[in-house]
């Protein structure tokens, strides 16, 4: 029976090392490369339309003007929003929410200005929501964004307990909104439509979130999802901006759902309550932008069921408004208190969602327990190396086995130097001679590529990290570090550019995975022995630009490992060398580098090469015979 052939150990070890060196590639362009990228192109549309506005005429101006936030807000009459969490104002003229501010939240670590969720159309990053009623084509006893409504009653400041009412009436239908909003980022709104008509209306509830252009803290990330989304239709739908170039319109049909726009940290959503009552349309809408002085629009909305009001009869639609921190227990509380199915998910939690949201729970509950997120972090490293330790114990183990037969293999690669096909017989002898599996040392490598990206997603993607202080001079572990080698950390009074920003976290995790390294047996492939020897260096270069909660992961994690490692080679009597190369290995890393090549084609065509050679020794070697040229 033929056997079926089997990847060689070697092989599969350099897919791996393929494997990895692509998905730091990938990192690189969208850290270098993609967001860069985008920055430039958001700084040339910056400048070049306020080249536009300032040589553009007065009259346009009136209407394409973008004046600053607070002067916005302070041209339109307006209920003050006040809360624990939340300080803000909905506008008289339209009734839109387009003022909301955190209060425990601020755009940098000094904490000199507060994240804005919700801003006034005509500002500079607008966003806003509205509610209310749409009716048939050209019905027009219908509020619109221009008109003004009324206070019902003595409250004019909306808190968690005073609730605000406004009013309306256009033609016969009395509109009213009541605003309620609790302690943290969520909002109801009851709309309420009295018909004195004197005939019968038909009238949609509709919900919607807007905005103008992409955000300020548009990151441009392939592995963070920034846009608009929604869950309709037992599943999540995601678009990113350029999607809408070639699709401007979307709609989708459900019975329940929610829907909206979100950044790294922040989600505006808007949902009905009815949930699985009636049929709604789920809808992604993009306009283009009128000329340069304007942006494009971007809006996510839902239209409910058709309500048929009889003179004399009132219609409610009550509709759920959340915009705040995407906190992953508050967005399961909303998601229990307003039915809105699988909120949750607005936190991307990707392709290891399975890993991710369990390391989240952990890493978030040795915080609370702690009260620091970087010591969390080294406790769940310890934690997560006890729970592989068996696969990492084999692993090492193998590891070791493979530095106690490098003499012999070293033996082997002298002895048949010149014959590749019976190098690679003596060596699998050898491997079963000793019960080496050289493919065991391929499963840390492995393992660590989807708990690493599970980490990447909590540790540079959860509200509860960010500017989340360490010790010394980390004091936001979902940035980078800030400090670099190129200025002696601050000694020489000179900011390096962006590229040579390599901190001391980096360079510590630098120095184990060097240590490592050498404590590790030396691969066959000279291709991949000198992958491996820059290794450590190409990963300090693209990990210093990451999160300091992943690199400070990386570091303990390289070190726990280390430590597993000697006390593995101890047991078993290796000799260990972490700082320089025992005469064995050098030796072996140099029959590596010079040896045959792996490549059997190469050593084929070398081998015909040395025949031919061999063969015409003792032939008289004659001028070969010009070629006749043909007739044309």
């Amino acid at each position: 029976m033929q056997q079926r052939d089997q990847m060689h150990p070697q092989d599969m070890r350099n897919l791996i090392i393929f494997a990895v060196l692509s998905i730091a590639m990938w990192l690189v362009y969208d850290h270098f490369v993609a967001r860069p990228h985008a920055e430039q192109m958001r700084l040339a549309a910056a400048r070049a339309k306020a080249v536009a506005i300032a040589n553009a005429p007065t009259d346009i101006l009136e209407t394409a003007i973008v004046k600053p936030r607070e002067e916005m807000i302070a041209d339109n009459p307006r209920i003050k929003i006040e809360t624990e969490s939340v300080e803000g104002s909905i506008n008289l003229t339209g009734a839109r929410l387009d003022d909301f501010q955190l209060k425990n939240y601020y755009k940098t670590v000094e904490k000199k200005e507060r994240v804005a969720t919700l801003s006034p159309a005509r500002t500079a990053f607008p966003r806003y929501v509205e509610t209310g009623w749409v009716g048939p084509a050209g019905m027009t006893n219908l509020p619109n964004d221009e008109t003004v409504w009324n206070i019902k009653g003595a409250n004019n400041v909306l808190t968690p307990s005073t609730p605000v009412t406004l009013s309306a009436t256009l033609g016969g239908l009395t509109f009213e909104k009541i605003f309620s909003i609790d302690n943290d980022f969520g909002l109801t709104v009851e709309n309420r439509v009295v018909n004195k008509t004197g005939r019968e209306v038909t009238l949609y509830p509709y919900a919607l979130a807007t905005e103008h252009g992409q955000p300020e803290d548009f990151l441009n990330q392939n592995v963070i999802h920034e846009g608009p989304l929604g869950y309709f239709g037992d599943r999540l739908e995601e678009r990113r901006y350029k999607d809408f170039k070639k699709k401007p319109q979307e709609t989708f049909d459900a019975e329940q759902g929610w829907i909206g726009l979100t950044g790294k940290y922040w989600l505006t959503a808007v949902s009905f309550a009815d949930q699985g009552a009636e049929n709604m349309k789920f809808r992604f809408v993009s306009s283009p932008a009128v000329n340069d002085k304007t942006k494009d629009r971007y809006q996510t909305d839902i239209t409910g069921a058709a309500k048929i009001i009889a003179n004399g009869d009132e219609a409610t639609s009550r509709i759920y408004v959340f915009s705040g921190a995407k906190k992953v227990k508050l967005l399961e509380s909303y998601q229990k208190k307003w039915n809105a199915p699988h909120f949750e998910l607005a936190v991307d939690f990707g392709w290891f969602w399975f890993l991710t949201k369990p390391f989240f729970f952990a890493i978030n509950f040795l915080y609370q327990l702690i009260g620091n997120f970087g010591i969390a972090i080294i406790i769940f490293t310890c934690c997560l190396r006890v729970l592989v330790f068996p696969l990492a114990n084999t692993s090492y183990r193998s590891f070791a086995k493979m530095r106690m037969v490098s003499p012999e293999m070293y033996n082997l690669r002298a002895q048949y130097k010149d014959d590749k096909q019976k190098l690679q017989e003596e060596l699998v002898k050898l491997y079963q001679k000793h019960n080496v599996n050289p493919m065991a040392g391929c499963f840390p490598i492995l393992i660590q590529i989807p708990i690493f990206f599970a980490l990447y997603k909590v540790l540079s993607n959860t509200i509860e990290m960010r500017h989340a202080p360490f010790y010394g001079w980390i004091h936001d572990l979902s940035a980078m570090d800030p400090t670099t080698v190129f200025n002696l950390f601050g000694l020489i009074p000179w900011t390096p550019p962006h590229i040579l920003m390599i901190g001391a976290w980096p360079l510590m995790m630098m120095v184990g995975m060097i240590l490592q390294r050498n404590i590790s047996p030396p691969p066959e492939d000279p291709i991949q022995a000198k992958l491996i020897q820059i290794m450590p260096y190409f990963m300090t270069f693209v990990m210093a630009k990451f999160a300091a909660g992943l690199v400070i992961y990386w570091t303990f994690n390289n070190l726990l490992a280390i430590i597993q490692q000697i006390v593995i080679m101890k047991s078993m009597g290796v000799p260990i060398h972490l700082f320089s190369k025992d005469k064995i290995q050098k030796d072996l890393e140099k029959e590596v580098s010079e040896g045959p090549m792996i490549n059997p084609s190469l050593e084929m065509i070398e081998e015909e090469i040395e025949e031919a050679v061999h063969d015409g020794e003792a032939k008289i070697l004659s001028k070969p015979k010009p070629k006749k040229k043909k007739k044309k």
